[in-house]
């Protein structure tokens, strides 16, 4: 039997990796909040992890090393990487930043005007909310220095939340358990995000550095984005000096749409990983939305309004993609059918052929998980209102949604998208409001919380860090334990940052989006659904549809035609906000990427894969480091990701 310490799911590293989680908890709110700099727990580039690792590969383990004669080797270093990306996905975006505010923020932007007294306060359940006024006005307002935070009010609204988030995250991760041998073993996706991390952890006997960071290509890259942000920092600081602005918009269509030409250095980094005709799919469907978008604006032809965080593509756009997403899926449990075949049978008979031993919990525990897990979800969302119907295609949308993200992330390393419709949002279409209910469209207003904004996500998280620990022989079952302690103890601490932040220095006073946009925004949504009773949405469902169609013709397409030079997984990213910020560099990628191979070869992309993946490196090692600047020197708004 192999050790912890050999496996490198050590005591120590676990231990280590908790203070780590607990330091993204602590820091990621503060950083966004107060200091107003570059979020990076925003996206599934998880650049607080990066940020940390970078500390941790380059300065402490040598340092350790050096003066103890023994460090972290790399099975420890990928153990404790492994928790922070995990943790990076909890406490702003992805869950906590978003669950507070808007647990106390109907209460507070409520006002006769809008109807929310009368239309939504008493639609919420008591045990989903702070119990008492004074503790909601008091998270926007702020309380007095002497006056203690009311941790009673807080303490069961945010015991009954985080028991559902936990079912969630255990139910994603137990499918994710279901899928893994399918997408690593069997397709071999890449799993670009975890490229980096594992160069990086890379050691060589007898020296203290590794080997990634002697490359002076590396650093080459590295300094591109790090010069760039550093003179931006500075100009903040000394308006004298010039910012480098990297801005290129280009109008067309007559002005109905703008082209984001900016280049993403971190973007251009993780792109150059992928295969030609995934970067291609990526910016080539990105394109076709954009002008898809731009002549419907152009014509005045739509079929509603823009969908919320669907933007800025049309309900046309934004619906073709969730129905390419739901074929993404669907394929991919297909293509599984003959493991989860095999699955069955384990969970049901104990087959002692299948073999499960590398998984990070029984197929067993995970088959019988996932079902518990989605009953005890629904009845959560049944007792805050919801119907069976509505919780039913709710609960299912938006678990197909994480998975398909999950899927995108695990082959085309994109950190930046999210859905193209959003779990309740596909539920109003799909149902109508009347079938919804105003109690109903009240639950889905909270739901905005977790199943809304989704750019970073746990699941995708896990999968990166089961892609690492396949790749260094992690021993699977301590490593779900070390996964577990860093969900438990970044919710915690996540919590009580935000909390004790808002309440020192006022909600309100803090960064705009979630404490003012993110309420507001639900409460208009559900206000406008009750005042404007709509059937099913036809003409949305019908896009959806649409879009499934053709992207089970283009994967047929795909796997008939060797060399077909189109991936169609770019058709599930629509035109989200992070697509069209993002597209653009992935096609500078895969333009450098296809020059390289056609006059270099294999051999040149090799030799300059460092200096890309330094490019993703300097830019959120700057990052980190401006937030540390502006820490001591109380300069705020330094902001150098997307």
């Amino acid at each position: 039997m192999t050790s912890a310490s050999s496996t490198g799911v050590s005591l120590r590293a676990v231990l280590l990796g908790l203070c780590f989680c607990l330091a993204i908890a602590l820091g990621e709110p503060y950083g966004v909040l107060v200091l107003r700099g570059s979020p990076l727990g925003v996206d599934f580039t998880t650049g607080a992890a990066l940020f940390l690792f970078f500390l941790l590969s380059l300065l402490f383990n040598p340092l350790a090393r050096a003066l103890t004669g023994s460090g972290l080797h790399r099975g420890e270093l990928v153990t404790i990487y492994i928790m922070m990306v995990v943790a990076t996905a909890i406490p702003s975006w992805g869950f906590t930043l978003n669950l507070i505010p808007l647990m106390s923020g109907f209460f507070y932007y409520a006002t006769p005007e809008n109807g929310w007294i009368e239309q939504i306060l008493p639609n919420l359940a008591g045990w989903l909310v702070p119990d008492h006024p004074d503790a909601a006005w008091k998270l926007f307002e702020g309380s007095p220095p002497d006056e203690p935070v009311p941790w009673a009010a807080w303490a069961r609204p945010l015991l009954f939340w985080s028991l559902f988030i936990v079912t969630i995250y255990f139910v994603t991760i137990c499918l994710l358990v279901m899928l893994r041998k399918q997408w690593m073993e069997r397709e071999k996706l890449l799993f670009p995000l975890a490229v980096l991390p594992l160069e990086m952890s890379r050691q060589e006997r007898g020296s203290l550095l590794s080997p990634f960071f002697k490359s002076k290509l590396m650093w080459f890259g590295f300094l591109i984005p790090a010069t760039i942000n550093t003179i931006n920092g500075l100009h903040s600081y000394y308006d004298f000096l010039p910012a480098i602005n990297l801005n290129m918009p280009v109008s067309i269509l007559r002005d109905s749409i703008t082209l984001n030409c900016r280049p993403r250095f971190e973007v251009i980094g993780l792109s150059y990983l992928l295969s030609l005709d995934v970067s291609f799919g990526v910016w080539f469907f990105a394109f076709l939305a954009l002008l898809q978008t731009g002549v419907q604006r152009m014509l005045g032809w739509s079929i509603g309004p823009v969908q919320p965080f669907s933007d800025p593509a049309s309900p046309s756009v934004a619906h073709l993609a969730l129905g390419a997403l739901f074929v993404l899926v669907l394929t991919s449990f297909w293509n599984s059918r003959q493991h989860f075949m095999d699955i069955l049978k384990k969970s049901l008979y104990g087959d002692p052929t299948i073999d499960d031993s590398d998984e990070i919990m029984p197929y067993r525990t995970a088959f019988w998980g996932a079902i518990l897990g989605l009953l005890l979800a629904a009845y959560w969302l049944l007792a805050t209102g919801l119907n069976l119907l509505s919780t039913a295609v709710f609960l299912l949308s938006s678990l197909v949604i994480f998975i398909g993200l999950a899927r995108i992330i695990s082959q085309t390393g994109l950190a930046y998208c999210r859905a193209t419709v959003c779990a309740p949002v596909f539920t109003v279409n799909a149902l109508g409001t009347s079938q919804v209910g105003t109690v109903g469209l009240t639950s889905l207003g909270l739901g905005f919380a977790w199943a809304a904004d989704v750019r970073i996500l746990v699941m995708a998280s896990v999968a990166i860090g089961l892609k690492m620990a396949a790749q260094t022989r992690l021993e699977p079952r301590r490593l779900f334990w070390a996964i577990v302690l860093a969900i438990v103890a970044t919710l915690i601490g996540s919590a009580w940052a935000i909390i004790e932040l808002a309440y020192t220095y006022g909600g309100i006073n803090l960064i705009g989006w979630q404490f003012s946009g993110l309420p507001n925004f639900a409460g208009n949504w559900i206000i406008y659904n009750m005042n404007n009773p709509q059937p099913p949405h036809l003409w949305h469902l019908g896009f959806t549809g649409g879009g499934a169609l053709l992207m089970g013709l283009l994967t047929w397409v795909k796997g008939r035609f060797v060399g077909f030079p189109i991936h169609p997984i770019g058709m599930t990213l629509g035109l989200t906000h992070p697509i069209y910020h993002a597209w653009f560099s992935v096609f500078i990628a895969w333009l450098i990427k296809a020059f390289i191979l056609k006059y270099g070869g294999a051999r040149l992309y090799l030799l300059l894969r460092p200096f890309f993946l330094g490019i993703v490196l300097g830019g959120f090692a700057s990052a980190g480091i401006w937030l540390v600047i502006d820490h001591f020197t109380g300069m705020t708004g330094n902001i150098f990701t997307l």
